[in-house]
């Protein structure tokens, strides 16, 4: 029963309905009778601050503390300040939580990126690696389209997954090498353990240091394979790339130590390194350049 009608006809302002409205309200319970009892106090109080035979009830209401109600009153402006709040929090964590960053690297070049969590990521030709702004956080999940070799920061509480068109790579070991293309992809471990899982989710297979599987669209078949059965298959392009750049790819790709002489800094090279070792890469380096770096 709302406060106002009780107190117009405590002070003998209701009308004949809603006199009997409030009537069946009190016979109804003795928490209703107690409770109008509170309220006729209050009134009788409340009224005494108006001259005799003026009375506006709303204006009484809101003289009268009523102790339940008032107070539930008093504390909605707090709880829809608290609701704004709230919404706009979540509205601005939900908005960070899916803002996406974008790795990209154009046709015939190679870049070097780190990510939140101190992976190193190389991505070859045109390429694209998206993660949202929880990676390192509370998840290390990217996005990869394109060609990316992985060197994995160790955190067994967050799985690393790569996530394409038409596999799952999740990252049980170091380094590996994803190649994701719209028909077919394809995984080499360099270093490691990975776990492959098609988006089916009907064939899985972990992978060890050496190993590789493909993945077609067409024939749906994890076809893995070892070094042993297919040689080196290292794809390594680069595009009028500084020589340090080159190097320092080199040395992650092949977990290696060479040293570029101050005096070859300012050197650039457009190479493609396939199906070639470390010690092959260098001396066609050297062959190109007309220089001397060793191993």
């Amino acid at each position: 029963m709302k406060n106002e009608l009780l107190a117009k006809y405590i002070l003998g302002e209701a009308n004949t309905k809603e006199g009997q409205r409030v009537e069946q309200w009190l016979e109804e319970s003795e928490d209703h009778q107690r409770e109008f009892r509170q309220l006729k106090r209050r009134i009788e109080l409340g009224s005494k601050r108006y001259k005799y035979g003026v009375f506006d009830p709303r204006q009484a209401i809101q003289k009268v503390k009523f102790p339940a109600k008032a107070h539930y009153l008093r504390i909605l402006p707090v709880a829809a300040s608290i609701i704004v709040l709230i919404s706009s929090v979540l509205w601005f964590w939900n908005k960070s939580s899916f803002q996406e960053t974008v790795l990209l690297s154009r046709t015939g070049e190679t870049k070097i990126f780190y990510l939140p969590d101190s992976s190193r990521v190389t991505l070859t030709g045109d390429s694209r690696l998206t993660y949202n702004a929880q990676f390192g956080k509370t998840n290390r999940e990217l996005a990869l389209r394109g060609e990316a070799f992985f060197r994995v920061k160790r955190d067994t509480s967050k799985p690393f997954i790569v996530e394409t068109s038409l596999i799952q790579v999740e990252v049980l070991g170091t380094s590996f090498q994803v190649i994701a293309e719209k028909l077919q992809a394809e995984v080499c471990v360099e270093k490691g353990r990975v776990k492959i899982t098609t988006q089916d989710k009907k064939q899985e297979s972990i992978l060890e240091t050496g190993m590789s599987v493909k993945y077609g669209k067409k024939d749906r078949k994890l076809m893995i394979s070892t070094k042993e059965d297919k040689g080196e298959q290292q794809i390594l392009k680069f595009d009028n790339a500084p020589l340090s750049e080159v190097i320092e790819t080199l040395n992650e790709y092949y977990d290696s130590h060479v040293t570029l002489p101050a005096d070859y800094a300012t050197l650039r090279i457009t190479v493609v390194f396939k199906e070639a070792s470390l010690e092959e890469a260098i001396e066609i380096i050297n062959r190109t350049l007309d220089i001397q770096l060793t191993i």
